[in-house]
């Protein structure tokens, strides 16, 4: 399978945790444990997503050496084998570093790219004009924007993603803001949603709890932390099927048989629950949840949604 334009993107997209070994009690310079994300990527091909999106910020992007990074995109490429769709996470905050990190990517396959907008040095709109321009003109990649401004403080407004839009090479946005009815996001994302409509451009949900709201503006999908949990991930396809055929009753019930993945997916910074929930360290500074005193609710929560509605990530323990 292959993305070439925003009409290949649709459904499930599941940002994909990147699973450590416990090699190194200090947590800095852990190797990757290939053979549990293998699992964890044929447990999501089993259920049926469209895609997995290999080192975002669900896969530890902010913590992993820039040769992990590539080489985890490399293995999912190889493992998936053209089963599902792969989006490869490739941002910073840097325009060049992103640049580079893309042609690298480009080496290693021909798939479109999530990119984040500059966090910490926070860009004026017309900076992330041009750093999603440049990106999109200098590397020929397909580019997906990320706007997650709880994460990164910068926000991608409006205006901006409609002059964006309109570069062939940038096919879709990761909108992660509270654009639910009342949300204080709600009228940006109509905006786009209005905008683009017509257009090869496909707008995702990067809030998990918001798929139904997402579609019901004309949105594709959804891109997923909580998707790592197969359980989760198979609720969340038929959420999306019940959009698709305008049964928008049955699509909110699917979204509250979705809460407790949700809610523990996100009862603590992600993806400080992913260690629990795929047995795996996590790189410094993130907290353990497994052995930090701190979290022992948020550890029980977890282990609670494995005992009863996660049963596929017993195998992990």
């Amino acid at each position: 399978m292959a993305i070439r334009s925003a009409s290949d993107i649709h459904g499930v997209y599941v940002a994909l945790f990147t699973p450590l070994r416990e090699d190194d009690p200090k947590r800095l310079r852990n190797s990757i444990d290939y053979d549990k994300a293998a699992k964890m990527i044929d447990d999501l091909v089993a259920v049926g997503v469209q895609g997995i999106i290999p080192v975002g910020t669900t896969g530890q992007s902010a913590t992993v050496s820039h040769r992990q990074h590539l080489d985890f995109i490399k293995f999912a490429v190889e493992h998936v084998d053209g089963r599902v769709d792969v989006i490869a996470g490739a941002g910073s905050n840097c325009t060049r570093e992103s640049i580079e990190m893309i042609e690298e990517v480009e080496k290693i396959a021909e798939v479109p790219v999530l990119c984040v907008t500059g966090y910490y040095n926070n860009p004026t709109q017309e900076g992330i004009r041009e750093h999603f321009r440049t990106l999109a003109r200098e590397t020929g990649a397909k580019i997906v924007m990320y706007n997650v401004p709880g994460r990164t403080a910068s926000y991608i407004a409006p205006e901006t993603v409609l002059e964006l839009a309109e570069e062939p090479n940038v096919i879709g946005l990761k909108q992660a803001v509270n654009f639910k009815p009342g949300g204080d996001r709600r009228d940006d994302t109509l905006k786009i949603a209005e905008g683009t409509r017509g257009m090869d451009f496909a707008l995702l949900t990067g809030e998990d709890d918001a798929i139904v709201d997402v579609m019901e503006l004309g949105g594709r999908g959804v891109v997923t932390a909580t998707g790592n949990i197969p359980e989760a991930a198979a609720l969340m396809l038929k959420t999306v099927e019940a959009c698709e055929k305008g049964d928008w009753q049955r699509g909110r019930e699917l979204q509250r048989e979705l809460e407790p993945f949700v809610k523990a997916t996100f009862c603590c910074k992600n993806p400080i629950p992913m260690g629990l929930f795929f047995n795996s360290p996590l790189f410094q500074p993130m907290s353990d949840i497994r052995s930090c005193a701190l979290f022992a609710n948020q550890k029980a929560q977890c282990q609670e949604l494995i005992d009863t509605l996660a049963p596929s990530l017993r195998q992990y323990r």
